[in-house]
């Protein structure tokens, strides 16, 4: 018979683990990210990603979500195996009002329900968690031990580490255990571990840091540590953690007194209908997966398993269908086509020519090191239904990289005859799936410098591609290109409007309907009430849309505008000039400025030309107004027919 698992409450220092999980949590709960998807959502998202970074071979991963009603003496086997009257007291001991202290007294309460909700998950046709317990580079101690720790293998979905702290979140217990078989140690049987992030404490006079750790008793240095132990699938079985019916290595994890922390709607065992849970967890793979889902790289099931009975309750499979059939079928098509201007219709655009930069770190590994070079992005779309207008994530952007997962749903424009669409967009090696072009051709060599990129620029969320994260600031050359990356969903919307979804070609002389969609003013372009006496002098500059066009020819916008001075106190005044491409967040990349011809007296002012990206107006207290034209071209590579701009000083 298996000797007892036994938990181990040590400090930090001893169980070698890094401080911080508290804050990870943090960051999911309370994170911009939560406004868009629940946590059950983001708990999805980092399993599934984590199996298919962790895939064998060509063939799927298979990840299955088991909600467990445990009852009766399976109830009181579990409890039994996984040491709970050693944990109790630890738990019990944590005092205050602060979130991790209440969630702690649910969860007390929850064990001593009749019913033990638990959430198994469990994946397949992966690595398992392989290396000894102290490899800073193992699986197992990445995903149990460690905090904000990932690998740096590349193509992987995570760059952070931080994702696996929501698992821990679904717990009232904030503890998880897990089981695994790992690649090329079957014989040894299932590693078996666990792990608690309760938070400091005393108990009977005694003070604990954070943590404890589930598993065969040891010492490291004088100090008591808790090893993985190697069971077979009967010894594991009372922990739910047997494994049984799955094929293959794989890793199960399971959260005791399961619950979800942002929602209230929950029945008599602290849950909402078991059924609609389980149906909700399959949706939301097939929501931010269905890209990993179509290239058969992952399959999702989830179930619903009670005690005393031999077969699921319920059952369900993660589908690509229905609400995400169009963002595939945009996903497929080939660009060059005519537009997509009725339900049904889809198109597809090469964005040719995106900046990808110098990448001048790690050092240590050239083979990663890459000039500045150039990429192109898939952008696909579908018109849907106009009733479907009120589905989930129409008229959005499907944001996808090569890991197979949904970055985000970026919010498209609303199109002027009414209609919705499904549109995607794709990069890095996520255009290996993509219908072959000319252009994607002549830069596929160049599609996994592009995954990197793009990896690199993601937040801890995942959910977004910004200029502004450590790893793309400390691993590129990135001056000079951030401005197009943080334009990019802007310019997407631009081209959707502008060619995908539309069939009015602008004329070559386009002038004040266009440019209203493309130019937003700045507080210049408001109108200015007649200044008072006394006032203060200041200058400001008036675009005039109707004097303006898009020069074809030239490959730009042909402003008109007018220099104006208000005030009539004394002195001189003075203002700037500068146009950016409409970015999201942060400023866009600059506009240059040529051309300039001033229609009138150039008495009384004085221009400077700042790098040919702004212009500096000065004048004095002669100066009363005076017309103007340039020319206002994008930087390379925007297309300045579709990317709208914003005026500056």
């Amino acid at each position: 018979m298996a000797a007892q698992l036994t938990w181990v409450t040590t400090p930090a220092l001893g169980q070698g683990r890094s401080s911080g999980g508290s804050a990870a949590a943090e960051l999911f709960e309370g994170g911009g990210s939560q406004r868009r998807r629940t946590l059950l959502e983001t708990l999805v998202r980092e399993i599934c990603q984590n199996s298919t970074d962790q895939r064998l071979g060509r063939k799927a991963a298979e990840v299955c979500f088991d909600l467990i009603l445990l009852r009766g003496q399976e109830r009181d086997a579990f409890l039994s195996a996984m040491n709970w009257e050693a944990l109790r007291p630890h738990l019990a001991a944590v005092r205050g009002g602060g979130g991790a202290a209440l969630t702690l007294r649910a969860g007390l309460e929850a064990m001593e329900a009749e019913t033990l909700v638990c959430l198994r998950i469990s994946d397949s046709g992966t690595t398992g968690l392989s290396g000894d317990d102290w490899d800073e580079e193992g699986n197992f101690r990445r995903l149990c031990v460690q905090n904000f720790s990932t690998g740096e293998e590349t193509g992987r979905g995570g760059s952070f580490g931080l994702g696996k702290a929501v698992s821990w979140m679904h717990s009232r217990l904030l503890t998880v255990l897990f089981s695994s078989s790992v690649q090329g140690m079957e014989d040894r049987g299932l590693r078996v571990f666990g792990r608690s992030e309760l938070p400091a404490h005393e108990l009977d006079g005694e003070a604990f840091l954070d943590g404890a750790y589930l598993g065969a008793a040891a010492e490291r240095d004088g100090i008591p540590v808790a090893l993985s132990d190697w069971r077979s699938a009967e010894a594991v079985c009372p922990l739910q953690l047997d494994r049984g019916g799955l094929r293959g290595c794989g890793t199960s994890l399971l959260i005791p007194a399961f619950h979800e922390p942002d929602r209230d709607d929950v029945g008599s065992l602290g849950i909402r209908e078991p059924e609609e849970l389980c149906r909700d967890l399959t949706e939301a793979a097939a929501k931010w997966f269905w890209p990993a889902i179509s290239w058969g790289r992952l399959k999702v099931r989830s179930r619903v398993l009670v005690s005393g009975e031999s077969r699921a309750s319920f059952e369900s499979r993660s589908e690509v269908s229905g609400l995400w059939a169009p963002f595939l079928a945009a996903s497929r098509m080939e660009p060059g086509g005519e537009p997509a201007l009725v339900p049904g219709d889809s198109a597809a655009i090469d964005i040719t020519g995106f900046p990808l930069p110098r990448r001048i770190q790690p050092a240590e590994r050239p083979e990663l090191l890459h000039p500045a070079l150039a990429t192109l992005i898939r952008v696909g779309v579908t018109r849907v239904s106009p009733s479907e207008a009120c589905l989930p994530c129409r008229s959005t952007i499907a944001m996808i990289r090569g890991a197979g997962m949904v970055v985000d749903y970026a919010e498209g424009l609303r199109l002027q005859d009414g209609g919705s669409y499904c549109a995607v967009a794709l990069v890095g090696s996520a255009l290996n799936h993509t219908p072959p072009s000319e252009e994607l051709e002549n830069c596929r060599e160049f599609a996994g410098d592009a995954e990197e990129y793009f990896r690199a620029a993601e937040p801890v969320t995942h959910d977004d591609w910004l200029p502004t994260t450590r790893r793309l600031r400390e691993s590129y050359d990135w001056r000079g290109s951030s401005g197009r990356l943080r334009g990019l969903r802007s310019e997407i919307r631009q081209l959707l409007q502008l060619r995908l979804l539309s069939d009015d070609e602008p004329a070559p002389d386009a002038g004040p309907e266009l440019l209203m969609r493309m130019l937003s003013l700045g507080d210049g372009g408001a109108p200015v009430a007649a200044a008072a006496r006394g006032e203060k002098p200041r200058l400001e500059v008036r675009v005039d849309r109707e004097g303006s066009w898009f020069d074809r020819e030239r490959g730009g916008w042909s402003l008109q505008g007018e220099l104006i001075r208000y005030g009539r106190a004394e002195g001189p005044a003075t203002v700037g000039l500068s146009f950016r491409s409409i970015a999201d967040s942060g400023q866009g990349d600059c506009w240059r400025i040529s051309g300039m011809e001033i229609h009138g007296s150039e008495k009384n002012l004085n221009m400077d030309n700042i790098d040919g990206r702004r212009l500096l107006f000065s004048v004095d207290s002669g100066f009363s107004a005076v017309p103007f034209r340039c020319l206002v071209s994008p930087p390379g590579g925007v297309d300045p027919a579709l990317t709208g701009f914003r005026q500056g000083g």
